[in-house]
């Protein structure tokens, strides 16, 4: 039996998250859209069919390559040996998975680097506070985000403060490596969806993508190179270079691994951690009984200006629901993608092995089959169940073997900026918040934020 099926558009000019949702209401919980030359894609709604092609057992698990980046490395030699973590399959992938991850994804790596994120979370509300107009408003906040998410995933990976939440030249560096990482999003996005030309000639999205790479590779390249020599000649902080240095000591890999390692974690640090900041401080300043009530718990925990402990944290319940509600509402990735390595009957269809599918987590997890009042913001349905309830729709960093490796850094990092931010400001929103998708769904430029003082830090100062 067919599943019902629609053509996309060589140049289809629909944003992607609206025709998704028109496709589940149109033709149900599972859709087959014929992309070139009819190969299928699958794209699923059903909080069950997700949940059931999530919890399949896989040695590899497959996701489908973005082509063209694997097109442009497989060009460049010079500079890769492999795909990446996120393109390569099989056991390639493994082998990388498992010389590249180990100290990223370890909790003594996480508790070793807290001190250090604790610092520079501070920088980032002194910047809040040098950015703010005189109504205390950061008029596009999203580059400040794009700051901290760089500053905080180097100092992670490098080991390194490298000083892009000050004020000074540095900045210029930080734009340039933000808005390669945005023309790369997006220009992966547009060869994605079409014919690709670009094996034949340079399109513009090609042309772009091949800059903004090259951008990225050069930019994180030098620091990769200037903390290496910096390194040789001072006495070594384990605790804190402890990625660094996992990754360098890999004997088996290439430099040309490592290297590309790094600027791979790096470049994915800095928009991933940016946005859902700005996704989180946009929901909790629209919700004013949640920020109360999230502002009590996080002042309970230390005064203002005091740093904050991973034992703190561990007992900010309602933090934590409102980060989660958070990757509910607005995730920054909004579906999942794999290639099933078996077949499999959903609803009575069947579907061959080699089929790629879409696991469309971020619509799903809007519909009030799986949550109560899901067009709400309500961070109380994850401390007391609220049903219907669907928890693993909530998956922001991916599931299973492919999860996102920085899952436990970002988390943590997360919960230590709200928490001390709630603290120091009220946060105000007056705009409505556009989106637009670059392969993530991202903020559309220029985000506005209100960032008023507390009076228990008026007091303080």
């Amino acid at each position: 039996m067919d599943v019902l099926s629609v053509r996309l558009l060589p140049h289809e000019q629909t944003p992607r998250g609206v025709q998704r949702v028109d496709l589940n209401r149109r033709y149900g919980s599972l859709c087959k859209e014929e992309a070139l030359w009819n190969y299928p894609v699958i794209s699923v709604f059903s909080s069950g069919d997700i949940n059931t092609i999530l919890k399949r057992n896989s040695k590899y698990p497959l996701r489908p390559p973005q082509e063209v980046i694997s097109y442009y490395r497989r060009s460049r030699r010079d500079r890769y040996t492999n795909l990446g973590l996120v393109n390569e399959q099989g056991v390639t992938w493994q082998k990388l998975r498992v010389a590249l991850t180990p100290a990223l994804t370890g909790s003594g790596t996480v508790s070793g680097f807290f001190p250090a994120l604790n610092t520079v979370t501070d920088e980032f509300i002194d910047l809040i506070v040098s950015e703010r107009a005189t109504n205390s408003t950061v008029r596009g906040f999203e580059d400040l985000a794009y700051r901290m998410g760089l500053e905080s995933t180097c100092t992670l990976i490098l080991g390194r403060h490298l000083g892009f939440l000050k004020p000074d030249s540095s900045n210029i560096l930080t734009k340039r490596l933000a808005e390669a990482v945005r023309i790369h999003f997006m220009a992966s996005r547009d060869a994605f969806y079409g014919l690709p030309l670009w094996k034949l000639l340079p399109t513009s999205a090609y042309k772009q993508l091949i800059e903004s790479e090259d951008t990225i590779y050069n930019i994180i390249s030098e620091l990769v190179e200037t903390t290496i020599r910096e390194k040789e000649d001072e006495a070594k902080d384990e605790s804190v270079e402890a990625v660094f240095l996992s990754i360098l000591g890999q004997k088996n890999l290439d430099i040309r691994d490592k290297k590309a390692a790094i600027v791979d974690f790096i470049a994915a640090g800095i928009h991933t951690l940016g946005n859902t900041l700005v996704f989180l401080f946009d929901l909790i300043g629209r919700n004013p009984q949640v920020q109360a009530t999230l502002y009590e718990e996080v002042l309970s925990l230390a005064p203002p200006g005091c740093d904050l402990t991973e034992a703190d944290l561990r007992t900010a319940d309602y933090l934590r629901a409102c980060i989660s509600e958070s990757f509910r509402i607005l995730p920054t990735t909004p579906c999942i993608a794999r290639i099933l390595d078996e077949p499999i009957e959903l609803e009575k269809y069947h579907l061959n092995a080699g089929t790629v599918v879409l696991l469309h987590t971020w619509i799903a997890g809007l519909d009030d089959k799986n949550f109560k009042d899901a067009s709400k913001y309500l961070p109380e349905r994850w401390m007391t169940t609220m049903k219907p309830h669907s928890p693993l729709l909530v998956a922001p960093f991916g599931a299973g073997k492919r999860i996102c490796p920085g899952k436990r850094f970002v988390e943590l990092a997360l919960r230590l900026i709200v928490a001390k931010i709630v603290r120091e400001f009220e946060i105000v929103v007056q705009e409505e918040l556009n989106l637009e998708f670059e392969f993530i769904l991202a903020p559309r430029s220029p985000v506005s934020l209100g960032f008023q003082d507390r009076l228990s830090r008026t007091e303080t100062t």
